[in-house]
């Protein structure tokens, strides 16, 4: 069996509770080293997890001979430099949602990850998972007729309080152009109903101004609620509808076909099928189908597409292409137009 070294840049929040963890019980796998912004908490970390090593630096991390792949768990602001180095280093790369400040970041990710012969992958979206491949197989079978529309929703009060503070997911500097769970539920439909090819959106920030870490006021770029309606490569039209500042809403994908209609609520990880009249049935998943997500694989798949050459998503050419249409919203919104998306 191929031992498989790692070396973490950026250990918190989902790296502590679901990355580390898991990669923990594939056997051959080692953590061998840790390098958080600060030298006192990568010891904290590596303490923690019992890690034997703490790097100065993510540079210090990816110039290792000893180490075949490295894992970016930071904010979006150090994704491409880092993934960049270390794929130029020969090593393979795992790196955290939310691919790149924007659209330019992820394209250079993107080629680096082709010049390389290594893996570079991105953390999945774990909602969707448990009836991805019903989705799928509901598709293709026809059991939902002509797909004639998808609408996706996600709301919640994260940025209702106006007097909060800014935080990491609103602020542009650590985040670029990442926006609520926009380009997570892009990944979702890009998965089940291939690229999108148009974009029209209307974004609003209600509160232009907020506190940072240091106590000084500081721009909000980052909007508040999103509008968009896209047009994908196969002419179905998607409507997203988000916002996060408003009580009590829900997340959830519809979609509407010529012979029948399905729901997914988020939350609940339920899909179900509309009926006019009737109570909602929920859509039994198959065994071949199922997919326990609370046993998410995602390390295990990494581990496998570098020790077998298994096939992996998603890597650095779908990151690419749910930021092109985040970038297109910021354009479409901005120039009041509608943005045709061009070959990624």
């Amino acid at each position: 069996m191929q031992q498989i070294r790692i070396g973490i840049v950026g250990l918190g929040g989902i790296c502590r509770t679901r990355h580390v963890p898991g990669l923990r019980k594939i056997d051959g796998v080692e953590i061998v080293v840790v390098a958080n912004r600060s030298r006192e908490s990568g010891e904290r970390a590596a303490r923690e997890f019992d890690i034997p090593e703490v790097a100065e630096s993510w540079r210090d991390v990816v110039a290792r001979e000893d180490i075949d792949a490295v894992l970016i768990g930071t904010w979006p602001y150090m994704h491409r430099e880092v993934s960049i180095a270390a794929l130029n280093a020969g090593k393979h790369v795992f790196c955290q949602a939310r691919m790149a400040m924007d659209y330019a970041e992820a394209r250079e990710m993107r080629d680096a990850a082709r010049r390389s012969s290594r893996v570079a992958m991105l953390c999945p979206v774990p909602f969707g998972l448990t009836v991805d491949r019903t989705m799928l197989r509901l598709i293709r079978e026809g059991v939902l007729g002509d797909v004639r529309l998808v609408r996706v929703q996600s709301f919640s009060d994260v940025f209702a309080d106006s007097d909060a503070p800014i935080s990491w997911r609103k602020d542009h500097r650590l985040s670029g152009l990442n926006a609520l769970t926009l380009g997570m539920f892009i990944e979702v439909v890009h998965r089940w109903f291939g690229w999108t090819h148009v974009v029209s959106a209307l974004t609003q920030t209600f509160v232009t101004e907020r506190e940072d870490a240091e106590g000084r006021m500081a721009p909000v770029r980052i909007p508040d609620q999103f509008l968009i309606n896209a047009t994908m490569q196969s002419g179905l039209q998607v409507q997203y509808v988000f916002s996060g500042a408003v009580r009590d809403g829900r997340d959830a994908i519809e979609i509407y076909g010529s012979k029948a209609s399905l729901h997914y609520d988020v939350a609940e990880d339920r899909l179900c099928r509309l009926d006019a009249g009737r109570p909602a049935d929920e859509v039994p998943i198959r065994p071949e189908d199922a997919y326990d997500v609370t046993n998410w694989r995602v390390e295990r798949d990494f581990i496998d597409a570098v020790r077998e050459g298994n096939e992996y998503h998603p890597n650095f050419e779908d990151g690419l292409r749910y930021m092109q249409v985040i970038q297109a919203v910021y354009v479409s919104a901005e120039r009041q137009a509608v943005v045709t998306l061009d070959q990624a």
